[in-house]
């Protein structure tokens, strides 16, 4: 089986999509547009599409549809929070199908983008055909408070750097400090160098259990826009005010494959059990030593031929 991603292309097509209260949603296609279709939701909150995301797929086969959430990379206003809750993103998703005339089509999405779709194909199972989560994270007040307070040892330097930044009289967590530099205030000095060291820990938290990358340059609007959009959601629990699988009975006709590594550090391979226990029909690779990164060898290997099967 071909285990290596195909190659580098660019976007077919590209343009940015209305939907309401000055949001405007950067699309871009890719591949053969008489293909599967496939849309592939991007993690965070705060990320955006990334050229890695649709080289999984072969462009002759697959019509690959990938796009920014509100706020979040290319779309506009960057980093606007008002008009910006989960619900939102789940009827975007709906505009986004329509958009391109598809009755149904695949689903993809990783941590967040995870978490996405699964409340998206809660509320509208009958159009999707199949669907893999990689690493999905769950919404839980455990899994944020772990990855904003309780950083395994290797990531912890970063975690100390960034806690440093809180101050000490506040008795502010650093997520609360964030959500009031960020979402409450203007202080463009104090949001770049939070957002830097911000960026520095999550970066480490996502390769764990591989060392601590060197970061390259960033643009601070960029990172601003970015950490708006994830402290933001993340102080209000990723607007998910029940257990994201309430409705899992409604997933009980959809292919559901779920990739995830066993020391995950961001979103714990207990999600993905979790998952399983309530839709038995779920196929879940478990990688073993894998990290949350995609590019983790054995995750990002273990995607591909997972999506292979597709084909």
């Amino acid at each position: 089986m071909k285990t290596k991603l195909f190659a580098e292309s660019p976007p077919s097509a590209q343009g940015w999509l209305a939907v309401g209260n000055g949001h405007q949603l950067y699309w871009q296609t890719s591949g053969n547009p008489e293909g599967i279709p496939v849309v592939w939701l991007h993690g965070g909150p705060g990320s955006s599409a990334s050229p890695l995301h649709r080289r999984f797929f072969d462009p002759a086969l697959f019509w690959i549809i990938q796009y920014d959430q509100r706020g979040c990379g290319r779309s506009l206003p960057a980093g606007e929070i008002h008009h910006n809750e989960t619900v939102d993103l789940i009827a975007d998703i709906e505009r986004l199908r329509e958009h391109f005339s598809l009755k149904s089509w695949a689903v993809v999405g990783g941590s967040w983008g995870g978490a996405l779709a699964l409340l998206y194909a809660q509320a509208h199972p009958e159009r999707l055909t199949k669907m893999l989560l990689r690493s999905p994270f769950l919404c839980t007040q455990a899994e944020i408070e772990n990855f904003m307070e309780h950083p395994p040892e290797g990531c912890r330097t970063r975690w100390e750097a960034l806690q440093s930044l809180v101050p000490q009289h506040s008795g502010e967590s650093i997520l609360a400090f964030g959500y009031r530099v960020f979402c409450l205030e203007q202080d463009v000095q104090q949001q770049v160098e939070l957002a830097q060291a911000w960026m520095a820990y999550e970066a480490a938290m996502n390769v764990y259990p591989a060392p601590a990358p060197t970061l390259g340059l960033t643009g601070n609007d960029t990172l601003i826009a970015r950490y708006s959009i994830q402290s933001h959601y993340l102080w209000h629990r990723c607007f998910v005010g029940q257990n994201i699988l309430a409705y899992s009975h409604r997933l009980s006709e959809i292919p559901l494959t779920l990739v995830h590594g066993d020391q995950d550090a961001l979103c714990p391979f207990e999600n993905s059990l979790e998952i399983q226990r309530a839709v038995p029909q779920t196929k879940l690779v478990r990688v073993k030593g894998g990290g949350h990164d995609l590019t983790d060898p054995g995750m990002l290997i273990t995607t591909f031929q997972e999506l292979a099967c597709w084909s």
